[in-house]
C-alpha cells in the first residue's frame, strides 16, 4: 500500500461502523414488517407505525452506508462500455464519474441543508398516522450525501496522488 493510500485506509477505517448500523436498521425493518404481518393476519390487528417507520428507516438506510459502499466500488455501474475501454481510458472516465459524483454530493448535502433546516425552523411534521417531525428524517440526506462527497474526494485525491508518483523501478534495471 503506498503513502498515498494513507487517507483511503483512515476514511475506510472511519466507516466501518456505518455498514453495522446500516445492517442493523435493515434487520429491523425486517422485524417490524414481520411482526405487522403477524398482528394483522393471525390477530386482525394491524399496526399504524410499521409503515411510516420503515419509510423512514429507509432514508437512513440509503445514505449511512453510501460512502462505505462507494470506497468499496460497489455501486452501480454500466460495465458493458467500460470493460471495452483500454486501462488509461477507464481510470480517465473513473476520475471524470468521482468528479461528477463530487459535485452532485455537495449540491445534494446544500440543497438537503436548506430543506432540513427549513423543516426544523417551520416545525414541520408529516402528514401520517405518527405525524413525526420531518427534520431528523431530511438531515440524514445533507449528512449522508456530505459524506459521501468526501469519500469521493479521498478516492480523487488517491487517485491523483498515485498517478504523479514517480514509478518504482524494478529489480531489472
Amino acid at each position: 500500500m503506498t503513502d498515498s493510500e494513507g487517507p483511503l485506509r483512515l476514511f475506510r477505517r472511519l466507516n466501518a461502523p456505518f455498514s453495522f448500523v446500516s445492517a442493523a436498521l435493515t434487520a429491523l425493518m425486517m422485524l417490524t414488517v414481520v411482526y405487522d404481518v403477524i398482528a394483522r393476519v393471525v390477530f386482525r390487528a394491524p399496526t399504524l407505525w410499521v409503515l411510516d417507520i420503515n419509510e423512514y428507516m429507509l432514508v437512513y438506510v440509503t445514505f449511512i452506508p453510501a460512502a462505505w459502499i462507494l470506497l468499496r466500488d460497489g455501486h452501480v455501474k454500466v460495465e458493458l462500455v467500460v470493460d471495452r475501454l483500454t486501462p488509461r481510458a477507464r481510470r480517465i472516465w473513473a476520475f471524470i464519474g468521482d468528479l461528477m459524483g463530487l459535485v452532485y454530493c455537495v449540491v445534494l448535502a446544500w440543497q438537503g441543508w436548506l430543506v432540513a433546516w427549513d423543516a426544523l425552523r417551520g416545525g414541520y411534521q408529516f402528514s401520517t398516522a405518527l405525524s413525526m417531525p420531518q427534520f431528523p428524517i431530511f438531515v440524514i440526506i445533507p449528512i449522508g450525501a456530505a459524506w459521501l462527497g468526501l469519500a469521493f474526494l479521498v478516492r480523487l485525491w488517491t487517485t491523483a496522488s498515485q498517478r504523479f508518483q514517480a514509478p518504482v523501478p524494478s529489480d531489472r534495471e
